[in-house]
Formats: structure tokens, C-alpha cells, sequence
């Protein structure tokens, strides 16, 4: 009789087990990535579900490079503070954020209870590349003090990654996060960051040869990947880079509201000022902050001839802050929706002959805000990266990538 009880009661446990277990939702797989930029640190967290990639966009703290390039008051006794800061947003993330303008900073998302968290990268990019340039020392502490704190927050079962990713990389995730736009991939990005200027577009008749074509994994098939990163060509770093000749000032032509003082000021005469390509050559675009193969700073790229097969252009990143109205807004008044005035109309000039240059038109191309953080999470689900054999071009390193 007590053998029958007791096989009745592991048998109704067995039954609750089993109906407990059916009951439980499986948890998404997710990816957290941080875009450290030139000017902050964003976090993001993907969610996969199914085949489609949830983004939810969390805070943005201090740049990771701010205290390592003595910017927006920091020095190297910051280093600490501030990787507390970017790791600190993992938890600001859990719950909603305060309200600015009457709109709420980022929607909360607690992804230690609704996650099954497969990595967690912070990936830094130009502003980051001109820090390691400067003063890789200090560069190194930095990264060896946000590692371990990062594992500390996600756990030692989570692969964890911190580093500044290559030119190459950053224009590759550019475009991969955009292949849904595009589904037969026969387009090219033009991406504007802070610090550098993205170029990526297939490439099947490139060289492969050149250190800027790779041959990457997509949906299970082989594409050749032409991807170059212009170091100093993004829209706060070119007007110190690119003035007359490297003077580290805006040209005279290109002051705030100098349409207002100067009857006789054209476009053109700003236009003028701004040396994007070197020497009188129309195809050689200046690379101001990056080495030359003898180790001197400041070089030249040529884009392959084939660039102009592509047939659909998208402008990513700051193109999609740019509006028609910029110019005569900035140049020839001095209207206070200018962002940032000593640069206001620098800017909006520099972005059309940078597009002119490349032979691109504005009006052709599309624009999508899209975050490359989102192809980067694509690379990493389909290991875009695996058939690349050749070592990783640190293009802003004279003596190689930073090892940590």
C-alpha cells in the first residue's frame, strides 16, 4: 500500500514537472553592443526573436575616449569613473528613463530577466582610434579597467569583447545593417561619424590584394567587401583637418553667417577652402589622421574605379541631421537653429563636396538612421567575419593594433 502512495506522489510531481516546464516561455537570445564614439557611449541591447532583431536603445554617457584625449574636462584620473559609467547603464537601462523635451530618454528593458544574454561588446570607433593614436598608454588602462568590469555585470558565461574595431569593420557593420533595405546587396553606404568618414560597397572585380577588400560569410554565401575608413574626415574632425593647410581653424569663407557681412560670399568660396582631396588630384581623398605604409601620418586613398558601378547609394550616420535649408540658414544668416555655430556652416559645405568627390548625388542617394551596432549583431549571429584570413589594419597606429 505505501509503495502505491508513494508512486502516486512521484507521479503527480512528475505531471506538475512537466506541466511547470511546458508552461515557461524560452527566452530570446540577446546581444548587448555599446557604440563608443567620438562623442559617447550608447548602449544597445538586440533582442533576436525568431528572424527579426529587436533594438532597444538604452542611455548615453561621457565618450569612452574623453579622458584619454583631456576632452569635455576629463584627464586620465577619469578613466575609472568613466567605465564605471558605461557599465553603470546596464542597469539604468532595466527600468525607463526620465523625460527630456517631453521625451522619454530610452523605454526600460530589463534584460537579465528577459534575456538569454549570448555576448556583450563595447566597440569603440574613431574618437577612440585618434585616443590610442595620442596616447596609447593611457589607452591601455582604460581598456584594461572596463573588461573585467563588464564580465563583474553579465557574468563569466557571457563572451565579452572590448576593443576599438577596425575601419573595415565599422563600414562593414554599417552595411550590413541595412541589408534588409536592400536585399539583393547591390548598394554602397557613405557613413559620416564624428571622427571618420565610412565607405563600404561589394566589390567582386576589387583587388583582393588591397588591405581594404575581404571577402566576408553572408546568408551562408561568399562576398567580396570593399570597406574603407577615412580617419579625420568626420564632420567635427574635418574642420580642424582639412583647413587651409592643416591650420586647425575654420576658413574665414566658412565663418557663421559670413553671407551676412559679405555681399559677394558664394558657396563656392568656402567650398574652395576645404581640401578634401591632396595635391590637385580629384581622386586621391586626403586621410588626414591615418599612416602611410612608412609610418608618417596623414596619407591618401584612392576608391577603387569600380565604386561607380553601384547603382543605389545610402548616407548614413550625420547626413541624416542635414537639411536643405542648412546653407542659407547658417551661411548666409545667423539663425539660432544652428547647431553648434563655430562649425554651422562649415558643415553642411563640407558634406556636399565630400558627396561631390565620390561622385555621388545627394538627391539620388537615400538616408537611413540606422545604427551599425545592428550589423554588427548580424555579423556575429552569421560569423561574417570567419573566411578573412589576413591581420586586421590598424590604419591609426604606427606601430600596429593596440593589444590588450
Amino acid at each position: 500500500m505505501m509503495n502505491k502512495i508513494a508512486l502516486l506522489f512521484f507521479s503527480i510531481l512528475t505531471i506538475n514537472s512537466c506541466t511547470h516546464s511546458n508552461l515557461v516561455t524560452p527566452k530570446n537570445a540577446c546581444y548587448i553592443l555599446f557604440d563608443a564614439g567620438s562623442s559617447g557611449t550608447r548602449l544597445y541591447v538586440y533582442e533576436q526573436n525568431n528572424t527579426q532583431l529587436i533594438e532597444h536603445v538604452g542611455p548615453k554617457v561621457a565618450a569612452l575616449a574623453d579622458p584619454v584625449r583631456r576632452l569635455n574636462g576629463k584627464t586620465s584620473t577619469d578613466i575609472e569613473y568613466v567605465t564605471d559609467q558605461v557599465v553603470a547603464t546596464l542597469d539604468l537601462i532595466k527600468t525607463d528613463g526620465s523625460f527630456d523635451d517631453s521625451r522619454q530618454k530610452w523605454t526600460g528593458f530589463d534584460w537579465r530577466s528577459q534575456c538569454n544574454l549570448v555576448s556583450a561588446k563595447v566597440y569603440a570607433t574613431g574618437g577612440m582610434r585618434i585616443a590610442e593614436q595620442e596616447n596609447a598608454g593611457d589607452s591601455l588602462v582604460l581598456w584594461q579597467s572596463l573588461q573585467p568590469k563588464l564580465v563583474a555585470k553579465v557574468g563569466e558565461n557571457v563572451m565579452v569583447e572590448t576593443r576599438t574595431i577596425t575601419g573595415f569593420e565599422e563600414g562593414l557593420f554599417a552595411w550590413l545593417s541595412l541589408k534588409d533595405e536592400y536585399p539583393s546587396n547591390d548598394f554602397g553606404i557613405v557613413e559620416m561619424g564624428g571622427a571618420s568618414s565610412q565607405i563600404t560597397f561589394p566589390c567582386a572585380d576589387c583587388d583582393p590584394a588591397n588591405d581594404a577588400v575581404n571577402t566576408i560569410n553572408l546568408s551562408g554565401k561568399p562576398i567580396q567587401i570593399y570597406s574603407y575608413s577615412y580617419l579625420g574626415l568626420g564632420q567635427d574632425e574635418a574642420p580642424h583637418s582639412l583647413s587651409l593647410p592643416y591650420a586647425n581653424t575654420i576658413p574665414a569663407n566658412c565663418a557663421f553667417g559670413i553671407g551676412s557681412t559679405h555681399d559677394d560670399w558664394a558657396e563656392a568660396k568656402c567650398a574652395d577652402d576645404i581640401l578634401i582631396t591632396a595635391n590637385g588630384s580629384k581622386t586621391a581623398i586626403r586621410d588626414p589622421y591615418n599612416y602611410d605604409s612608412t609610418g608618417t601620418r596623414g596619407t591618401t586613398n584612392t576608391l577603387p574605379l569600380f565604386q561607380k558601378d553601384i547603382p543605389q547609394w545610402s548616407l548614413t550616420g550625420a547626413f541624416n541631421y542635414t537639411k536643405e535649408t542648412d546653407i542659407e540658414s547658417c551661411c548666409i544668416n545667423q539663425s539660432d537653429t544652428c547647431y553648434h555655430p563655430a562649425t554651422a556652416c562649415f558643415t553642411p559645405i563640407y558634406l556636399n563636396k565630400y558627396l561631390q568627390t565620390l561622385s555621388i548625388m545627394p538627391k539620388e542617394a537615400d538616408k537611413n538612421d540606422v545604427s551599425w551596432t545592428r550589423g554588427a549583431v548580424v555579423c556575429e549571429t552569421e560569423n561574417c567575419l570567419a573566411p578573412i584570413k589576413k591581420a586586421p589594419v590598424c590604419r591609426w597606429a604606427a606601430k600596429g593594433c593596440l593589444i590588450h
